[in-house]
């Protein structure tokens, strides 16, 4: 909706996103933790929105999906970046080069479409300049968001 490229703080954000998902992830008792110094981009804030809201969905889903009790997204800021971490269980080797691929999915039939981390790399790289990432362990998935310096 919002093509307007403008300033805004990462952190207000994502916390706006979770603003919408709160009562769906404290249903699911699951803790989210913000850490880390604040930044800002600019940039489209209402895709950079989405991207986050369809990693905290994701995120949600493992730790659901796998009945993962004291289920944790932990979203880290850095110097122009974001962790963001789950305790879901993490995404097997094999397969972790294909998450973002269009149509693939680890969902079980009619539980996922496989696009949403297809499009959320797309807007991050295409539209924000920026790089999505996964790093991984068999515990936890971790996406990475890394976005360039304002050299202003």
């Amino acid at each position: 909706i919002d093509k307007e490229k403008h300033i805004f703080s990462v952190k207000k954000a994502i916390e706006d996103v979770l603003g919408i998902q709160d009562a769906q992830l404290k249903n699911r008792d699951i803790e989210v933790i913000i850490k880390g110094e604040d930044f800002y981009l600019e940039s489209y804030e209402s895709e950079f929105k989405q991207v986050v809201l369809n990693l905290i969905n994701n995120a949600k889903d493992a730790i659901s999906e796998n009945t993962i009790k004291d289920g944790k997204i932990e979203i880290t800021l850095s110097d122009n970046g974001i962790e963001i971490k789950d305790n879901g269980g993490g995404i097997a080797k094999e397969i972790r080069d294909r998450v973002f691929e269009p149509y693939f999915t680890t969902k079980e039939a009619g539980k996922g479409t496989g696009i949403g981390l297809y499009i959320s790399k797309l807007i991050i790289e295409e539209n924000m300049k920026g790089k999505l990432s996964l790093l991984g362990s068999d515990q936890n998935s971790i996406f990475v968001l890394s976005f360039k310096k304002d050299t202003k």
